[in-house]
């Protein structure tokens, strides 16, 4: 058997890359977690003390030091730095990352081992101080798996820590995770919130449009035509918008707390509090900008409109009513679906507006609901008709009103004050008026017969027939 020669390693020879280095290329990370005074002057701390410990290295030279401020160490995703760091790595512009332990580097296990087995397979060493840790070495990964789920595990209870003290900020009735709404500023001094004047009125606006009957796809177009601005400076107003802020029981002064919250630490991936985890409700919290009866009134209203559309099968309250003012308020008295609006031509040449019913042609070709369609015009009149009647008879209707405005229905209350307001020494209408048709009607139901019922927002229901057509 031929003898076996040990040629000794030298270990003062640095290799990357398979090529042999007599310059060591270093780059240094380094990251504070909070935006705090003192954690800030830590991050300073930790950029001079890089750079003058690179440079006191005969054979290292210094290629950049990438630091991130304020940014959680959980997701990597979120460190511009870090990001820049491991490009210039893979473009083949560093040697060896050196950074003070592996919490500084990733929190996430999965995440460290995933970036320096990258670096690992370009050659590129990642050094971490005070585990005393070069991934190059045979022993690195075991040790960094160990050390990097510690890390991880770290995180969590500092997770778990956080909430408790949010937990009981919020037991106290602090606001916790608000920064301002439309209406309202926050002051981060003082925690608190007081009321923005100039958004107010945007505020007062959208409940008071919506509680006269306006939809709130229509308020969303109206408020972009005012050329009123989103809390974040934004003129485009949408549906969802309007809709969230009516929800908002912060403008009728109180606060509820916890209504989202992080399911998952390591994402920080947030969803909304559907009774899953506790949530705190703060009366008189704040100063309010509408008040509590509105504010109740409106949300009645957003009930009773879901349960409209439900019952009606449509799905819009409302639509562009300077065009269409009757858009899913006539009803068919055969199915109860919403009737649609079409246009007609007549043999003369004789444009016509007429309304029928949804389920009629639902299949195309095959006949569904038999009821009769109805001209808009008949419609106007038929309005026009049970408006001034109801007028006339004033009196004989003040009787129920008054009893309806000790109801402990707060909408029902309302109603009955607007329709005593509305019908004080009025003359008859002659000709409809849209906004104040949406203030008063609930629907019309159209029978086959050519009954129409009338329908009122206080509960009033007239009669009237159609034309024949």
């Amino acid at each position: 058997m031929s003898d076996v020669q040990v040629i000794k390693a030298n270990k003062s020879e640095n290799r990357f890359r398979g090529r042999k280095v007599e310059i060591l290329r270093v780059a240094a990370y380094c990251r504070v977690s909070t935006d705090s005074e003192d954690q800030l002057n830590s991050y300073k701390s930790q950029v001079m003390y890089y750079t003058d410990l690179i440079k006191k290295k005969h054979d290292w030279s210094l290629v950049d030091i990438y630091a991130d401020e304020a940014i959680t160490g959980t997701q990597v995703t979120k460190r511009e730095d870090f990001q820049r760091m491991i490009n210039d790595c893979m473009n083949g512009d560093i040697d060896m990352v050196i950074t003070k332990s592996i919490s500084r580097f990733a929190r996430n296990t999965l995440d460290t081992l995933k970036y320096v087995r990258m670096l690992k397979e370009k050659g590129i060493a990642v050094f971490f101080e005070d585990e005393n840790i070069n991934t190059l070495t045979m022993d690195g990964e075991l040790l960094l798996v160990v050390l990097s789920s510690v890390a991880q595990q770290e995180v969590e209870n500092i997770s778990s820590n956080v909430k408790k003290g949010l937990k009981m900020k919020m037991k106290r009735g602090e606001l916790v995770g608000f920064q301002g709404c439309l209406g309202y500023d926050y002051h981060k001094e003082t925690k608190s919130i007081s009321v923005n004047e100039k958004e107010a009125e945007i505020v007062r606006y959208i409940f008071n449009r919506y509680i006269e009957g306006a939809g709130c796809t229509v308020i969303a177009n109206e408020l972009e035509n005012l050329g009123y601005k989103t809390k974040y400076g934004s003129s485009r107003w949408v549906q969802s918008t309007v809709i969230g802020i009516i929800k908002n029981e912060k403008y009728k002064g109180d606060a509820l707390l916890q209504k989202s919250y992080t399911v998952d630490f390591l994402t920080k991936k947030r969803t909304q509090n559907k009774g899953e985890i506790q949530m705190y409700y703060v009366e008189d919290d704040h100063e309010a900008i509408i008040s509590k009866r509105i504010w109740e009134c409106v949300q009645l209203e957003a009930e009773r409109r879901k349960k409209y559309l439900e019952e009606h099968g449509t799905n819009s309250y409302s639509r562009r009513p300077e065009n269409n003012p009757f858009a899913s308020k006539i009803v068919c008295g055969s199915c109860n679906k919403v009737f649609a609006r079409k246009g007609w031509r007549s043999s003369t040449g004789i444009d016509r507006k007429i309304w029928q019913c949804s389920e009629r042609y639902k299949v195309k070709g095959v006949m569904g609901c038999s009821n009769r369609h109805v001209e808009e015009e008949t419609l106007v009149k038929a309005y026009l008709m049970a408006w001034n009647a109801l007028v006339e008879n004033r009196e004989a209707f003040m009787e129920r009103w008054k009893e309806q405005m000790q109801s402990e229905n707060l909408l029902e209350g309302y109603r009955a004050e607007k329709f005593i307001e509305y019908t004080d020494g009025v003359q008859p209408l002659t000709e409809m008026d849209t906004d104040f048709m949406l203030k008063t009607l609930d629907y019309i139901k159209v029978f086959e017969n050519g009954t129409l019922l009338v329908v009122f927002l206080d509960g009033t229901e007239i009669e009237c027939r159609s034309e024949k057509e």
